[in-house]
């Protein structure tokens, strides 16, 4: 009765290992998780459980080593299944023991968490997302309290300087001038604040497509041809792959990142745009909104003037502009865009810069390994 209260159990898979992990015994609940039956498992190694990952760091010996030191070893991860898919298990490996106290073998005990996996990573989405949704919620009052009360203010004052001073025609020229240049700052931030709204998850439906990013970088170069003559540019890429996403957007993120690669720079700005796909866990603060398990990393490296460290961050808000408007034009939002463009396409963006030493601008979007 004990061994069919073992071997009978369906939700949990039950399985007996010897020393040195060989599956020598199998439940119906491994068969029901894994996919195996007992005559296609057992004499094999339980690595064949494990990613390719997990066991290129050997993961699995390990935690016969723990177990063999302490007893047993608690972990958990994705498996792999017999048909190639992946589950989250929670095991418990406890290491057995004969009367004299010399270890025999070890039961591993594993049971498929990926319903539960998959509501903890939903929850941490949306709290996540909400996270977003909040500090661009602070984003819009600090506008609307300060970057828009800017122009405002000067437009109100020199009003009131042009009626006070209405018979100095000179007097009156010059601060038209000044009340038109407060004018049309006022409109670009309007514009560029609309424009960002509209990029907005909740203000539009994206539509998507297979979308070739070499096509897409060949449209931005047409668009900066002049400008690349101008300055001597050049932009080096190596083939950059398909994903999936809006073409649109998709563009108007290599404009943004290009255009501010070719405008904080000095002489013959070098644009380099590489592609690689990793994995989730290699990228460096991966946020939670990030659920995937491989992205495609397009990385924007130039020579220009660089920033300093501590603007890694804070570099992507709203109207967040690092050197004064006499010095670069624009209104500081280009890169708030580029944030919520990569945003609507469930990826991540962050920057690597350090003073005079150029910047790296490195996108991270799911991979989508069917698209040609």
């Amino acid at each position: 009765r004990y061994h069919k209260m073992i071997a009978e159990v369906q939700d949990y898979a039950i399985i007996l290992l010897n020393k040195e992990g060989i599956i020598e015994n199998w439940n119906v609940g491994a068969e029901n998780i894994k996919g195996y039956t007992a005559k296609e498992i057992v004499g094999k190694s339980f690595e064949v459980f494990y990613t390719e990952e997990d066991r290129k760091n050997e993961l699995p010996s390990r935690l016969l080593s723990i177990a063999r030191e302490t007893g047993k070893a608690l972990q958990e991860g994705w498996r792999v299944r017999k048909n190639g898919s992946k589950f989250w298990g929670s095991i418990t490996i406890t290491a057995l023991h004969n009367n004299e106290g010399n270890i025999i073998g070890y039961s591993k005990v594993t049971r498929d968490m990926t319903l539960q996996k998959e509501a903890q990573e939903k929850l941490a989405v949306y709290l996540a997302n909400l996270e977003i949704q909040n500090s661009e919620l602070e984003q819009f009052a600090y506008v609307a309290s300060h970057d828009l009360q800017e122009p405002l203010r000067k437009i109100q004052t020199f009003t009131e300087l042009i009626q006070e001073n209405y018979d100095d025609k000179e007097f009156v020229i010059t601060y038209l001038k000044k009340l038109d240049s407060s004018a049309t700052r006022m409109a670009a931030l309007v514009k560029s604040l609309l424009e960002y709204s509209r990029l907005s998850k909740h203000t539009i439906t994206m539509e998507t497509e297979p979308v070739d990013l070499n096509f897409v970088l060949s449209e931005v170069r047409e668009d900066f041809e002049l400008l690349i003559s101008e300055k001597n540019a050049r932009i080096m890429s190596e083939p950059l792959p398909f994903v999936n996403g809006n073409h649109v957007q998709l563009r108007q993120l290599f404009y943004n990142l290009i255009g501010n690669s070719l405008k904080f720079s000095s002489e013959n700005p070098l644009i380099e745009i590489t592609a690689a796909v990793v994995g989730k866990d290699s990228i460096p603060d991966a946020p939670k909104i990030l659920t995937k398990h491989e992205y495609i990393r397009i990385s924007f490296k130039d020579n220009g003037i660089g920033f300093e460290k501590q603007y890694n961050k804070t570099i992507f808000s709203l109207f967040k502009r690092l050197h004064s408007k006499n010095e670069y034009e624009g209104t500081g939002i280009g890169l708030a865009i580029c944030k919520k463009i990569v945003e609507n396409h469930n990826g991540y963006i962050c920057a690597i810069s350090e003073l005079g030493k150029g910047a790296v601008f490195n996108v991270y979007l799911p991979n989508s390994e069917d698209l040609k």
